[in-house]
């Protein structure tokens, strides 16, 4: 099966209608990826939200490498629940006191590469030309970057330095 044009045109005209195809394709694209950015934008924010919550009862699970099963609990006040490790009579938990505040590198290295990629998000969208191609390719190769890193940071398994 073989596509025609009727009436024929031209060699020229063909490949004329042929690329303004293909922009209006990709201005069409590119607009669409904007509401799509918008909504990533939206989630990255949620999540740094929750990872930023101030409030005493925000509950963490600990875990091991090897095993996904839940350890024990740590709230952001501190208290400590281990299920190997059962409490005095009349509490719940083990409160620890620290006097400074107590920073988990991986925590740290998530909201870094988080917010690195809401601002690449904001550079797309606001500062940049969201309707060149090339520049919106290279924006969403370096948020792919930044959220695969996030997902390793989230994996663990390894050191983290503190994101790029």
């Amino acid at each position: 099966m073989s596509a025609q044009i009727w009436p024929p045109i031209s060699h020229e005209q063909l490949m004329k209608e042929e690329e303004d195809s293909l922009a209006a394709e990709l201005e069409w694209l590119l607009e669409d990826l904007q509401a799509a950015l918008a909504s990533l934008k939206s989630g990255l924010e949620e999540c740094l939200a929750l990872l930023n919550v101030q409030e005493p009862g925000t509950t963490l699970a600990l875990s091991t490498l090897r095993s996904e099963t839940v350890k024990g609990f740590v709230t952001r006040d501190i208290s400590l629940r281990l299920s190997s490790l059962a409490p005095s009579r009349g509490q719940v938990s083990y409160p620890l006191r620290i006097s400074s505040p107590l920073p988990l590198p991986q925590l740290s290295a998530l909201l870094n590469l988080l917010n690195q990629a809401l601002d690449i998000i904001d550079i797309s969208t606001w500062t940049g030309d969201p309707r060149n191609g090339s520049f919106i390719s290279g924006q969403l190769r370096l948020l792919a970057e930044a959220i695969d890193e996030s997902k390793a940071v989230m994996k663990g398994g390894e050191d983290v330095v503190g994101g790029k």
